[in-house]
């Protein structure tokens, strides 16, 4: 009997529908393969948390020291802040000049600060309970931006000061609550800042210039000379967001899924999410879409254009140092169970709770992980297989062992042979002896692609511990 092709360990997601690491996949839409390894089943459901309250896409959000969050429209000027599950409206920023949205927000030396195109605004956060305390302690148009950059005013708290980039400017708000807009670290224009992150009492900086350069810089800045110590070119259109892994420090640039990682000087590459990149299909990383979720790197992926690979919250992940780091996803799924058309604007990790703003349409909201609930519509699939470069050979058994299968859910088995343009189903049998889903029919392929969805009940789900194809001989 031949040898079967067998999977008993998950690499994450493969480079392409042709090849990757071994044990790897060509999707995987809702699996986990990291919460107990080898084995892999399907993750929590996200469950839109907001309701209605929430009317425009948030790309900024703070954790804030009071147990709240406080989640800011990118467009209307609008501040939603979240208190044991209830959303409520508490203000809306009316800029003495330039558009209304925010651009940056962090809490720092207990006020929390904001920022629009033209305009920094600041509140205690001893006074942001209500919509009434805000109306009465909000300062608004508490300082002038110099450049006042129309897109992105990022913000990193780190030696003992509050930093905001301005273009091609960082701005500063000291521990004695002094502004300075200029002089702190001036870069020459058109150079743009987009991100930073903090790295050890460094500052590291992601710029841009246009869209349309693919040219742009990583910058590390010490924050108290008024140069930089290293300024590396990187030929990307734009550094879009930083992710500290808890050892390395990731940056994704461009619209094409690259992701590097940042030596300290020089982003080097890492990793590609796999996906069909043309100038018509394109996606990136905002600067807030990214966290870490019980020890796993985790970020969202927005479409710009013709949504070149799945969206949603992706991983960079493994169970510890003894295992491998593979790119999954996207592990979850905005509520609206759609991966196309999707804007995934911030991430904020609460504990073990991750919630996700989002814009899908005219729709807008926050997701909230639910711990009660799989979700739904879990699959995956094997990359293509060569069975052999010259002649047919015949398969007759596919199957998936698994560990348990909970009453009311199942495993159904299908498989694309050749050229086929569809999947098509097979008849699976659950032998109960052997805790094994099988299906048995004689396929004959020069290549063959296996899908296994997984169907789940309430909180309940099918967790296999090996899967594989068994050729006649």
């Amino acid at each position: 009997m031949a040898n079967p092709i067998l999977w008993q360990r998950w690499n994450g997601i493969s480079d392409s529908l042709w090849s990757g690491v071994k044990n790897s996949f060509y999707k995987l839409r809702g699996v986990d393969i990291h919460s107990a390894p080898g084995s892999i089943t399907v993750h929590q459901r996200l469950d839109k948390d907001s309701g209605t309250t929430i009317d425009a896409l948030c790309r900024v959000v703070v954790a804030v020291s009071d147990g709240s969050k406080l989640w800011f429209s990118y467009t209307s000027g609008k501040i939603w802040r979240e208190s044991g599950g209830t959303y409520t409206l508490v203000y809306t920023t009316s800029p003495a000049a330039g558009t209304a949205g925010c651009l940056g927000a962090a809490e720092f030396n207990a006020f929390i600060y904001w920022a629009t195109q033209s305009r920094l605004h600041r509140i205690s956060t001893a006074n942001i309970a209500t919509a009434q305390n805000w109306t009465d302690n909000a300062v608004p148009n508490w300082k002038t931006f110099s450049a006042t950059d129309a897109d992105f005013h990022p913000m990193v708290v780190t030696n003992a000061a509050l930093f905001i980039g301005d273009a091609n400017q960082v701005a500063k708000v000291d521990s004695a609550a002094a502004f300075t807009g200029t002089g702190n670290l001036n870069l020459v224009a058109p150079i743009r800042i987009k991100t930073m992150a903090a790295l050890d009492i460094d500052i590291v900086i992601g710029t841009l210039i246009a869209t349309s350069v693919n040219y742009c810089h990583v910058i590390r800045w010490d924050t108290v000379l008024t140069t930089w110590q290293f300024m590396e070119p990187v030929w990307e259109n734009g550094v879009n967001a930083f992710l500290w892994t808890g050892t390395v420090l990731l940056a994704q640039a461009g619209t094409s899924g690259n992701w590097y990682y940042y030596d300290g000087q020089f982003l080097r590459p890492y990793k590609r999410i796999p996906g069909t990149w043309s100038p018509t299909q394109r996606a990136e990383v905002y600067p807030q879409a990214v966290g870490m979720l019980r020890g796993v790197p985790i970020f969202g992926l927005t479409n710009l254009a013709g949504n070149a690979a799945d969206q949603g919250i992706y991983s960079f992940g493994n169970y510890s140092k003894d295992y491998p780091v593979v790119l999954s996803g996207p592990d979850f799924i905005i509520s609206e169970n759609v991966v196309e058309a999707v804007t995934i604007g911030a991430i904020i990790v609460d504990g073990q709770d991750l919630y996700v703003s989002w814009a899908e349409g005219a729709d807008f909201a926050v997701d909230q992980l639910n711990y009660s609930v799989k979700y739904g519509s879990a699959f995956l699939e094997t990359p293509r297989i060569t069975l052999d470069a010259e002649k047919l050979v015949t398969l007759y058994r596919f199957f998936a062992n698994y560990q348990s299968l909970p009453s009311g859910t199942s495993l159904a088995f299908l498989y694309k042979k050749n050229n086929d343009a569809s999947y098509n189903a097979l008849t699976e049998v659950d032998d109960t002896n052997i805790a094994q889903v099988y299906a048995e029919e004689a396929v004959e392929a020069r290549a063959i692609q296996f899908r296994i969805e997984f169907t789940v009940s309430s909180n309940n789900a099918p967790v296999v511990e090996a899967m594989g194809i068994l050729p006649a001989n």
